[in-house]
Parts: C-alpha cells; structure tokens; sequence
C-alpha cells in the first residue's frame, strides 16, 4: 500500500516508470500500474477484493489461502492474461520451490506469475506453474531491483521491510513470529539491492507494521504513509533529482514528437 501511495506522488508530478520490478504484494501493484490504473483505483482494488475472505480458505495444508481461488480479483483489472498486454514492461521475481532459486518471469500468463510472486509461504498456497511449484518472489529477492538497473536512466525504489529492533509484545500471534523470519531470512541478501537505485525510500515507522494488516483502514494509512514520505523526501533531499528526471522526460517527449 505504501508503494501505491509513491506511485500517486509520482503521477501528480507528472513522472511515469518506463520498466517495474517487483516481488509479492510490489508485483501486483506493479502489474495494476503497468495495465493502466490509476494509484487509486489500485489502492480500490486492495480494498475491495477481501482476500481473506472465508471462501478463499485452503483445505490442504500447503497453506491458509489458496492462491488458485484469487485469479478471478484480477479479472477486469487486466485487458488479457498476458505481460504482453500491460502498457509498461514488467519483472517478477518468484521461486522456484523445488530447485530453490530465484525465477524471474517477463513474459507469457501474467495472473500466475503474479499469484506465484505474492505467495506467503504458511498464508497461501504454492502456485504451480508448468510442472513447478513456485512460492513468494521475497523468499529469494525481496527487493529486485538487480533486474531492471541497467534499463533505468534514473532508479527509485521503495523498500518496506527494514530490519529494525521489536520488543517482546510486538508479537501477537503466530503471523508475526513468520513475517519476521521472513524479514530476517531475506535481510542477508539486502545490501547490495539497497545500494542499486539511485534512491531507495524506506518509510518510517513501516516496521511497526506486519505483513497481514489487511482490514481497510490499515491498508489506507499505509497508503498515506507512503505518500507523504515520497512527497516529504523528493521536497527536500530529492527536489533536484527529481526535476533532472523531468527534465529528462521532457526531452524524451521532443524526441518522440520529432520522430514520429
């Protein structure tokens, strides 16, 4: 939900990614931008789609929520089951379950390599795809920005796993005990992807947070905090990086005009 609300500062200033990657819940909202909706109307999809809801339940124990049972949020939402259909090209990281290693998908049915990226493991169910079981992109690459640096002029990324101290009552049940092995486990491949873009946005506080804060008032302040951090941060430190980038969307648009 914060990356949504980065996305929408960035649409107010008139700045659009030319290429996303993405990796569990940043691969749908990646995928929701790249087919064409507006920050809002993404941040309508989260909200209404009710994920959890009783019907989506995983009768085998490979999870609580069976991914399969999702496909049907995305209908509507995308013109056609393909990356070829999205309007800006679009990277998601998965993995692979049963080689144990990092699967990125670029091409061919995009609901099941979304699915497969945002799987949990514990929450949803693995998603087969050929004759392989893939799970969430996170447990490999948890912040894919290694996929598209040498295609960006200019990088920005929003991280939202930090890995910051809790205290004992931080953890209320079993839920947080996992999203923190996660954060953890993925944290050790960290440093260098922090270090690719030329500005990586962590908001704060998005640490007192879990991965399973689904009901709608959570997931719009999450949306808000991603917003004003974005807005805070390119008022000041980044004003003059993000106007070189306008500037240079600028001449990109001459350019195109006079070749056309």
């Amino acid at each position: 939900m914060a990356q949504i609300g980065m996305l929408q500062y960035l649409d107010e200033q008139g700045v659009k990614p030319d290429v996303i990657s993405g990796a569990s819940g940043g691969a749908l909202v990646g995928a929701l931008y790249a087919a064409g909706h507006s920050p809002e109307k993404i941040l309508t999809f989260f909200v209404e789609s009710q994920m959890f809801k009783v019907s989506s339940f995983s009768f085998n124990k490979l999870g609580l929520i069976n991914s399969e049972k999702l496909n049907s949020h995305f209908h509507g939402w995308i013109k056609s089951d393909s990356f070829d259909a999205l309007d800006i090209p679009l990277y998601v990281a998965t993995t692979d379950l049963n080689t144990a290693q990092q699967v990125v998908i670029k091409e061919g049915e995009l609901i099941q390599a979304l699915l497969a990226s945002a799987a949990y493991p514990g929450m949803f169910t693995p998603v087969k795809i050929g004759d392989k079981l893939f799970a969430d992109g996170g447990i490999t690459n948890n912040y894919p920005t290694d996929l598209i640096r040498d295609l960006c002029r200019a990088h920005l990324g929003m991280y939202l796993s930090p890995l910051e101290h809790k205290a004992n009552h931080e953890f209320s049940d079993a839920f947080d005990v996992i999203d923190r092995v996660f954060e953890i486990y993925s944290s050790a491949h960290l440093l260098k992807s922090i270090q690719l873009p030329d500005i990586s946005l962590s908001p704060e506080g998005i640490d007192k947070w879990g991965a399973f804060n689904v009901n709608n008032e959570s997931l719009k302040t999450l949306y808000t905090l991603g917003y004003e951090t974005t807005r805070d941060y390119f008022d000041t430190d980044g004003a003059e990086w993000l106007e070189q980038v306008k500037k240079s969307l600028t001449k990109k648009s001459l350019f195109e005009s006079f070749t056309r």
